[in-house]
C-alpha cells in the first residue's frame, strides 16, 4: 500500500508525513493543476521531512504540449531538483495528436538519473489510455503512471483503470482525481492497485488554496492501513 498526498507548503509536508502517508507530491499553483515548485522549498521540504518527496516539473498550466524551449526548462529543473535530493518527479508530456511525445519524453528520462518517474495525468487526455500505457510500460525509468482511468462517471474510470493496471508492466498505477475519504474504499476494493494519491480531500474545506488538515489525512491512511 502507498499514500501519496499532495503538499503545497512547507506546513503541508509535515503533516503529511505526521498523517502516516507514504510519499509527498510536492507542487505549487494546486489550482492550475500544479506547477514545479520553487528551488527553496523543494529544499526545505527534502530536508524537513523523512519520507519520500516527489516534485511536480511543469513549467505552465497552458497544456501537455511543450515547446523545445519548454523541454529544456523541464530538463534543467530535473537536474536541479535531482541535485537537492528529491526521491522523485512529476511529468507528463503530449503532442498536438494527443498522443505521448516520446522523443521529448526520452529527452527528459535522461535526465532523471535513477530518481523515481511518475507519468502524471496527462496521460488522462490521451486518444488511447490502453496505448498510452503499453508506451509508458517501456521505459524502466517509470516507476508510476498517475491517473483517474480518463474521463466521465467514476464506475466508468475505475474499469479503465483496471484495464491499464494489465498493460502497465513494472510501473504502478498510481490512481488519483476524485478519491475522498468516502468513496476510497469502495475504489480500493474495485480497482485493488495498493497505490492511491490524494489532493484536496486532505484540505481544509477542500479547498486548493487551504492548508492540509491533519485528521482528515489521518483518517484515510487509517481506513487503508486499518
Amino acid at each position: 500500500m502507498l499514500i501519496e498526498y499532495i503538499a503545497t507548503t512547507f506546513e503541508d509536508a509535515m503533516r503529511i508525513e505526521e498523517s502516516g502517508a507514504d510519499r509527498i507530491e510536492l507542487v505549487s499553483a494546486l489550482t492550475e493543476g500544479g506547477i514545479t515548485p520553487s528551488y527553496s522549498l523543494i529544499e526545505a521540504v527534502v530536508r524537513g521531512v523523512s519520507i519520500p518527496v516527489n516534485v511536480m516539473v511543469r513549467p505552465h498550466c497552458q497544456s501537455f504540449v511543450y515547446s523545445a524551449a519548454d523541454v529544456a526548462i523541464i530538463k534543467n529543473d530535473i537536474k536541479v531538483i535531482r541535485t537537492l535530493g528529491a526521491n522523485g518527479v512529476v511529468i507528463g508530456v503530449l503532442n498536438e495528436e494527443k498522443e505521448i511525445n516520446r522523443i521529448a519524453l526520452e529527452e527528459l528520462l535522461t535526465e532523471c538519473g535513477g530518481m523515481d518517474v511518475t507519468f502524471h495525468r496527462a496521460i488522462d487526455g490521451t486518444v488511447s489510455l490502453s496505448h498510452s500505457v503499453r508506451l509508458l510500460s517501456e521505459y524502466k525509468e517509470i516507476t508510476s503512471i498517475l491517473t483517474s482511468g480518463g474521463n466521465g462517471d467514476l464506475a466508468g474510470r475505475l474499469k479503465a483503470v483496471n484495464e491499464m493496471k494489465i498493460e502497465s508492466g513494472k510501473a504502478a498505477i498510481l490512481v488519483g482525481g476524485g478519491l475522498t475519504r468516502e468513496n476510497i474504499l469502495s475504489v480500493h476494493s474495485e480497482v485493488n492497485t495498493g497505490h492511491y494519491h490524494f489532493g484536496t480531500a486532505i484540505r481544509k474545506n477542500n479547498s486548493p488554496i487551504e492548508g492540509v488538515n491533519l485528521n482528515k489525512a489521518k483518517e484515510i491512511v487509517q481506513l487503508l492501513k486499518g
